[in-house]
């Protein structure tokens, strides 16, 4: 089982999109388990791992940040895991 971190936050429209193509995905990787970060609330942990805008995914020492992560970017992401 992989952990992906999805750093986002409540308040960010672009969060929320990628949140949706992210949940749209994830039947296609069952070996893939969501771990989501409120971004705003957990600013120490978002600056251990590098994290520095939001949306951002995080696993296994890759990152995936953008302003738009589309859904293709995130499978992607996911495939490369």
């Amino acid at each position: 089982m992989k952990t992906v971190t999805f750093y986002h936050s409540v308040i960010c429209p672009r969060c929320q999109m990628a949140g949706v193509s992210l949940s749209s995905l994830l039947p296609a990787f069952p070996n893939v388990e969501i771990n989501k970060v409120e971004y705003l609330t957990n600013l120490g942990r978002a600056k251990k791992e590098g994290v520095r805008s939001i949306p951002t995914l995080v696993a296994d020492g890759q990152t995936l940040v953008g302003m738009y992560l589309t859904k293709k970017r995130i499978k992607s992401f996911l495939k490369s895991l």
